[in-house]
């Protein structure tokens, strides 16, 4: 509502979607999903909501230029995907990238335990499983509009 609306670089933009979608046709990626609704922690958990027993241990290296963790978490600025690479693809990964000009970082990893771990610059920030996140993800909207 307030201050400057951020500014789009298409050519930045063009060049992360050929990259995603070379990555895709490559065989590297087995999920993506952009940051604009929610922005990362949502999408994060978003891309486990399969069958409830996808989790994933997460390390967001710092809070970003902001140092705002609210930003870091749920900023939805736009050329920004996560992506589930296939763990023997990811070097293989990283190296399309830098050859691309597009930055990429290894965040964690994935588990079938259905447990979902964030931490940011190594401190601990929440547990949650998967199937908790899910069910508030598909009710929360209805709760709201049909109140008991």
């Amino acid at each position: 509502k307030e201050g400057r609306v951020p500014a789009v670089d298409l050519a930045a933009e063009k060049a992360l979607q050929d990259f995603v979608i070379s990555q895709i046709e490559a065989g590297r990626i087995a999920a993506a999903h952009d940051l604009s609704e929610g922005g990362f922690l949502v999408t994060a958990a978003e891309m486990l909501f399969e069958d409830g027993k996808l989790g994933a241990t997460i390390d967001l290296s710092s809070r970003g230029e902001s140092g705002r963790l609210d930003t870091a978490l749920f900023g939805e600025s736009q050329g920004r995907v996560v992506a589930a690479v296939k763990p023997d693809q990811a070097e293989d990964y990283l190296a399309a990238a830098k050859e691309a000009s597009v930055e990429a970082e290894i965040l964690g990893s994935t588990n079938r335990e259905g447990i979902f771990k964030v931490s940011v610059a190594g401190e601990d920030l929440f547990t949650a499983t998967t199937l908790s996140l899910l069910e508030a993800w598909e009710n929360a909207i209805p709760e709201i509009m049909n109140p008991s």
